[in-house]
């Protein structure tokens, strides 16, 4: 079956947001509403199969008003109603490519966009929806965020780097963003975190605190992936005496 490609979201975010706090707080929405064991992070590049039938219902609406849906982190279920509860905060997903199987299923690929908060769900549609609104972040000072921003970027490379080495994969440059906002969730993405802790993440409206927290995080990976080049190297130089070894 074929594929359906939709033009790219525009990755490139500004500063702090353009659009006041008042006045994104009126930019109220109903949208679709994606219960998932994972957390999307604005720019986040995720795949989805899509099987449930009533997710097939809310994907091809999507497709058709060329909408995106929310995703939102499950926390359990409610013991009384049955319906899956779900974290206030979640994140917007831009569908940007589907591949339609045989069966009916769809391979979906989608693109995180801006962070919202739930306002009241709703389980008229065969799919959840909710009222949301923006979710955005509280001013920081730039004299505080720019170099703080220079440090995780410094230490996201260096994590990256040492974890494509560990797996045999030599990349010394990336293409990491600029934008202090983005930096602080593109280390939530690609650091080993359970998902209650890239969730406060999401929800954290301090970017001042996103970034120390991520700085925090990718010292410590930093920190296990040294030591663990460290014994591989002793491993291989103790190996390569073996041969000459005399014993007696």
């Amino acid at each position: 079956m074929g594929s359906e490609n939709f033009d790219e979201p525009n990755r490139a975010r500004s500063g702090g947001s353009d659009v006041s706090r008042e006045s994104a707080s009126r930019r109220v929405a109903e949208i679709p509403l994606f219960p998932l064991d994972l957390v999307l992070f604005p720019n986040m590049i995720l795949p989805l199969h899509i099987f449930e039938e009533r997710y097939k219902t809310m994907i091809n609406q999507c497709v058709h008003d060329s909408e995106p849906f929310g995703i939102v982190l499950a926390t359990g279920v409610n013991d009384v109603t049955g319906n899956v509860e779900t974290s206030p905060v979640g994140c917007t997903a831009r569908i940007s490519r589907v591949e339609r199987l045989p069966d009916g299923c769809m391979n979906i690929e989608v693109v995180g966009e801006e962070r919202f908060h739930i306002l009241d769900a709703h389980e008229q549609q065969p799919y959840r929806t909710g009222l949301t609104e923006p979710y955005e972040d509280d001013p920081a000072d730039e004299a505080v965020v720019e170099p703080l921003c220079r440090e995780v970027m410094e230490l996201l490379h260096d994590f990256l780097v040492r974890s494509l080495a560990i797996m045999g994969k030599r990349v010394e440059k990336f293409e990491l963003p600029y934008h202090p906002e983005q930096i602080s969730f593109t280390a939530a993405c690609v650091l080993p975190l359970p998902n209650e802790e890239k969730q406060a993440i999401l929800a954290d409206r301090s970017l001042i605190s996103r970034l120390e927290n991520s700085r925090a995080a990718l010292k410590a990976e930093v920190d296990k992936l040294r030591r663990a080049a460290e014994a591989t190297w002793k491993k291989v130089e103790l190996k390569a005496f073996e041969d000459y070894r005399c014993d007696n």
